[in-house]
């Protein structure tokens, strides 16, 4: 616990009382040759203070004596670690070692991104094919433009076979209508995809599926329009019979009727249809003729192309994922090397600089004490001297002889040795640091330089051969397969 000024001298007063009153009875005696109770309380005091302040300073320097075995333990470590990293080159290694840990996954990836090229390329030499893939890249909005246009078609046609259950029976009958002519004018403009291919049996299918749209399409739409006009006769049947809806076996009937009038077209026999059925017609034949071209263009015009392509961009996507997360990974590595000498850099000057700051904190603690013990006599002098002339104002007989000389509580010992060794031994300790800052400091910034330089050759080159030995690696396991048989 730290002196506190004044604690000794405020008992200056108490002291004076009672030099006062034992001077007023003579005491102590002319002979004593001893100091008596009241001053040996006051010297008790201050030795107790001064036995703290020795105590304060001893804890100060085992404290100091820890933290120099603690640098110098450092310091040693530092300098093996100097050593390690100035003695061997470990660059390359730690990039190579990085980049292992990830060589199955890059062999795989690159075996699969190349069995996926060679199978597209093989497929596009076989079909004659020279345009790389064209797709849209969201079918879901390709299809979505297909849907809003059943949505127009439902909704013109609505008007066009309103009935006696108004517009939501014709929206209903219109749906059902486009949902037929739309579907099946996609599908057969995807199986025109065929007619690209160079085999005679695509290209039958392909050509087969254009002369079904032209002929569905007409023969439909046709079919649409004439039941607009039997659906009209119905309707007035309805009333006539006082029905609310048609029978199951009416609608039946109209539809057979409209198919006979729309097939009677083949021989040159046009059926009788008004405007409205006349403009149904060219609606729904517009919108079948919109729903086989986005059936054709839902994919690659040659069909398998466009998968087997989208197949090949996945694997070279994960080729080249996997290649970004081995080169992260050992460029960490290399860059975590680099960091580490920066540390033991910035370590050996840090370690310099403790040295320094221990050597100050030990004097600064020695002066503490001398200041304490010395502030502590001053103010036991100043008590004894105040007790002391209290007591020979008020006393009949001679003072003692002991009067004349002051006590002292200042230590034989003020710790001036043990800080002298330590500051030795941790003048020792700076030296090392010292030498080693001088030596290896320099050394350690030319070689962070040489790795940040060795760095951008490994990205540049030992990269590259370690992508160009997984193309190898992944050619000899697609080989190996093929002999196999896998």
């Amino acid at each position: 616990m730290a002196f506190v000024a004044g604690s000794i001298s405020g008992l200056c007063k108490q002291m004076e009382k009672e030099g006062a009153s034992e001077g007023g009875s003579n005491r102590p005696d002319s002979n004593a040759s001893v100091p008596d109770l009241n001053e040996v309380k006051a010297i008790t005091a201050a030795r107790q203070a001064v036995e703290a302040e020795k105590a304060s300073f001893s804890d100060s320097l085992v404290a100091a004596e820890r933290q120099h075995s603690e640098i110098r333990q450092r310091i040693d470590s530092l300098d093996a670690s100097c050593q390690s990293h100035l003695g061997h080159d470990l660059i390359e290694g730690a990039f190579r070692s990085s980049l292992a840990k990830h060589d199955h996954a890059l062999v795989s990836a690159c075996a699969a991104e190349m069995e996926a090229r060679a199978a597209l390329n093989a497929f596009r030499v076989r079909n004659e094919i020279r345009d790389p893939a064209k797709y849209p890249e969201d079918r879901l909005f390709h299809f979505s433009l297909l849907i809003l246009f059943i949505a127009i078609e439902t909704g013109v046609n609505a008007f066009f076979y309103e009935g006696s259950s108004g517009l939501l029976g014709g929206a209903f009958i219109a749906f059902a209508v486009s949902v037929v002519n739309m579907g099946i004018a996609a599908i057969l403009g995807a199986l025109f995809r065929y007619s690209n291919l160079p085999e005679l049996k695509h290209k039958l299918v392909g050509y087969g599926a254009l002369l079904g749209f032209v002929l569905t399409g007409f023969v439909l739409n046709l079919i649409f329009s004439t039941f607009r006009i039997q659906h009209q006769i119905l309707q007035v049947r309805i009333i006539e019979e006082g029905l609310p809806e048609p029978t199951t076996a009416m609608l039946v009937g109209a539809l057979r009727t409209a198919v006979v009038d729309a097939f009677s077209v083949f021989q040159l026999n046009f059926p009788a249809i008004d405007f409205m059925s006349f403009t149904l017609f060219f609606v729904g034949f517009g919108c079948s003729v919109i729903a086989f071209w986005k059936g054709y263009t839902f994919d690659d015009r040659h069909p398998g192309h466009g998968d087997m392509d989208r197949r090949h961009k996945a694997a070279e996507k994960a080729f080249a994922d996997a290649r970004a997360v081995a080169f992260e990974d050992a460029h960490a590595g290399v860059r975590q090397m680099a960091d580490e000498v920066q540390r033991l850099r910035d370590s050996i000057v840090s370690e310099q600089r403790a040295a320094a700051a221990l050597k100050a904190q030990a004097q600064s603690a020695h002066a503490t004490l001398c200041a304490a013990v010395s502030s502590i006599q001053g103010e036991l002098d100043l008590v004894i001297e105040t007790y002391r002339a209290a007591n020979r104002a008020t006393r009949a007989t001679f003072a003692p002889q002991y009067f004349s000389e002051k006590p002292s509580v200042l230590p034989e010992d003020d710790g001036s040795k043990r800080l002298s060794a330590l500051s030795s031994r941790i003048e020792e300790v700076a030296a090392l640091a010292k030498a080693l800052a001088d030596t290896r400091a320099s050394t350690l910034g030319d070689r962070l330089q040489q790795i940040r330089q060795k760095i951008n050759e490994l990205v540049e080159k030992e990269f590259q051969k370690q992508m160009d030995d997984a193309r190898i690696r992944a050619q000899n396991s697609i080989s190996s397969r093929g002999q196999s048989g896998g």
